[in-house]
């Protein structure tokens, strides 16, 4: 086992359950304290200089970091969901099958850049590079796709998918298990 690795493990034994411990009490969600831990340690791997080992302070403001960047994802996607959904009625529940429906009829390339936005928080520009386009594009496809979800969510459409014009393969993706 080579020094580098040696001096991390020590690190990470020593200062582990204190940043678990310090994201625990801000997340409510114990197994995504648990994830945001690791990806605390992962950070703190990636950048380990065994001369200068990191102490405490460093890992719990990374850790601060971290959560803070959670939440702000948190954030986006509830408004994103609440901005997506603001032609449907107020009952949550009906709210959220419904809108789980339209998107399962958008066609792939649509619902992708939706989720790409609201749901993991990328900017146009970082979109763009994901789908392969220019920034103006990303930002037209956005708008494109916000038009046909409202669309599905305002208009009555028709029970046959064949009929529907919008319509296209689902092909999988993330939202795809709403309707399966």
């Amino acid at each position: 086992m080579d020094d580098r690795r040696a001096a991390f493990e020590a690190l990470f034994a020593e200062h582990h359950a204190a940043v678990l411990r310090y994201i625990e009490r801000r997340v409510d969600d114990r197994e995504h304290a648990r994830e945001l831990t690791m990806d605390c340690f992962e950070i703190a791997w990636r950048r380990f200089d065994p001369i200068e080992p990191y102490r405490r302070p460093w890992l719990l403001q990374t850790a601060r970091n971290l959560v803070g960047d959670a939440y702000r994802k948190r954030d986006r996607e509830r408004a994103g969901l609440r901005e997506l959904a603001s032609a449907t009625p107020p009952d949550a529940s009906f709210l959220r099958a419904e809108l789980r429906v339209a998107l399962s009829h958008l066609n792939r390339a649509d619902r992708e850049v939706l989720e790409l936005f609201y749901w993991d928080g990328l900017t146009a520009e970082e979109i763009a590079e994901v789908v392969g386009c220019r920034t103006s594009a990303a930002w037209k496809r956005l708008s494109r796709a916000r038009a046909a979800l409202k669309g599905l969510l305002t208009e009555p459409h028709e029970t046959d998918p064949a009929r529907r014009p919008n319509h296209r393969s689902s092909g999988g993706g993330v939202m795809s298990y709403a309707v399966d």
